[in-house]
């Protein structure tokens, strides 16, 4: 379909071809339109040439936004997913289905709903890395989302300040944190024969049930991580403790 390059309000029309079917297409306020390649005629009467090109991509396919929803105003998107379309699917059953219906894996959906920061889909590794795990936000790869801020990351979860934009009030403050390590301060939890143990830096300690005792647990390879999960489900619980999960 082609129309003229002109920048005019338009509006949709239904025009009836030589062939005699009907097709809808956008017409140019004050113009006499045709498709099929064929000349327009301007009202004063002078002739042109259609010169543009309208592109599938332009063409919209479905409702961009549910008038339901329009209170909440947040539409259901899936691209990225965060705390506040969390919030509304707890409290609007509809809103709730009409993202789910949006998200294609669903286990991505459950992890949402639940909090958790990634979900496995076995049908596509990171190409990367080769790693099952995605992060529930933007299904990026989880592995490769860590590896990138590396020890910031960690800094990061413990409501420290990255150490490349850190600020003297933070390098004070992270000081102050080793200080009260130092001194012995934490707070320890247990869940079932495990035990937790997190310090003012940040660092989560961990002594499983059989005895194997982790200093800092962030420093425990992915795969045993994983490992660790899957049998001792008071670690999970101890996460959620730590604000890890």
């Amino acid at each position: 379909m082609y129309i003229h390059k002109h920048n005019v309000p338009p509006c949709i029309v239904y025009a009836t071809q030589l062939r005699g079917s009907a097709l809808p297409f956008t017409s140019l306020s004050g113009f006499h339109c045709v498709v099929d390649g064929l000349s327009q005629r301007h009202p004063m009467g002078r002739s042109f040439h259609l010169e543009h090109i309208i592109s599938r991509k332009a063409l919209v396919v479905g409702p961009q936004s549910d008038p339901r929803f329009a209170l909440h105003q947040r539409q259901p998107r899936a691209n990225k997913l965060d705390a506040k379309q969390r919030a509304i699917c707890q409290l609007d059953n509809a809103y709730s289905e009409a993202l789910r219906a949006r998200v294609r894996h669903g286990g991505r959906f459950s992890a949402f709903m639940d909090g958790a920061a990634y979900y496995i889909d076995l049908d596509a590794p990171c190409p990367k890395c080769g790693a099952f795990k995605r992060r529930t936000r933007d299904r990026s790869c989880y592995a490769c989302h860590l590896k990138r801020g590396g020890s910031n990351f960690e800094r990061m979860k413990a409501g420290i300040a990255p150490v490349v934009s850190r600020s003297k009030a933070g390098h004070l403050d992270i000081l102050e944190r080793k200080k009260r390590e130092k001194d012995g301060e934490c707070l320890i939890r247990k869940f079932g024969e495990l035990t937790a143990t997190r310090w003012p830096t940040g660092r989560l300690e961990i002594v499983f049930p059989n005895g194997a005792h982790e200093l800092d647990l962030s420093l425990l390879r992915p795969g045993l991580m994983q490992h660790a999960l899957d049998n001792v489900p008071e670690l999970t619980e101890a996460l959620v403790w730590a604000g890890w999960h």
